[in-house]
């Protein structure tokens, strides 16, 4: 009776031992699987994503450039400037009148605007009314100097004497240097004389009819005398 239960007991045993070895077999084997289905590190499937890198510094927002003020070129203020030209009346006392430059030809770079206009005796020569044929009017800003375009002024004649034309502008530079050279040798002349001679005709006025006697103040006739009988 002992014999048979150490002979099963051994065989239970070997049959455990059968067992464990088989569970341990299945283990590893299901280990090296997995240790096999991991990719190397050096290995990738999927291409690496590269950083550039640039040697460039970063572009920052800037802001909009403010355009710079106008700088202002060297200038004669308020200058007397020369004026020529021959001022011829019509035989209604009016003349269109250009004035001329009377300083020579200028150098380059220089600009002239007429700021006003004076005549020194309106007693004997004023600024008319109304505009000339020949061009347009002299106006406040209007340019002046050798080759510029001319305008005109009314003139009309008042009575006998002199008045002196006068224009007074602002002179424009490229430099100092020609500002000073233009004050010097192209500012000398001044105004013009404008000479009235002789009696002014006023103008035509339109006759006043002579006024007609009233009824009332009409000449009463002398009376006849009656004729005087004779006597016989």
């Amino acid at each position: 009776m002992g014999v048979m239960l150490m002979s099963r007991w051994r065989e239970a045993s070997t049959v455990l031992l059968v067992l464990c070895l088989v569970g341990c077999s299945d283990g590893s084997g299901s280990s090296a699987d997995d240790a096999g289905s991991e990719q190397p590190p050096g290995d990738s499937t999927s291409a690496p994503v590269a950083s550039e890198t640039t040697d460039e510094p970063s572009v920052e927002p800037t802001e909009a450039e403010q355009p710079q003020p106008p700088q202002s070129k060297p200038a004669i203020k308020n200058a007397k400037l020369p004026v020529g030209g021959q001022v011829e009346f019509d035989a209604k006392g009016r003349s269109c009148f250009a004035p001329g430059w009377n300083g020579g030809e200028l150098p380059s770079g220089v600009q002239i605007k007429v700021l006003r206009y004076e005549l020194t005796d309106t007693s004997v020569v004023r600024f008319g009314s109304g505009s000339c044929p020949d061009g347009p009017a002299c106006v406040e800003g209007s340019a002046f100097g050798s080759g510029a375009t001319s305008c005109y002024l009314v003139l009309e004649k008042v009575g006998p004497g002199d008045s002196v034309l006068n224009l007074f502008g602002d002179v424009t530079c490229e430099s100092e240097a020609l500002c000073s050279k233009v004050q010097s040798d192209y500012l000398q002349a001044g105004g013009l004389t404008i000479t009235v001679d002789g009696e002014v005709v006023p103008p035509e006025e339109s006759p006043t009819p002579e006024e007609s006697p009233s009824p009332e103040e009409s000449p009463v006739p002398d009376e006849t005398p009656s004729p005087t009988g004779t006597d016989g």
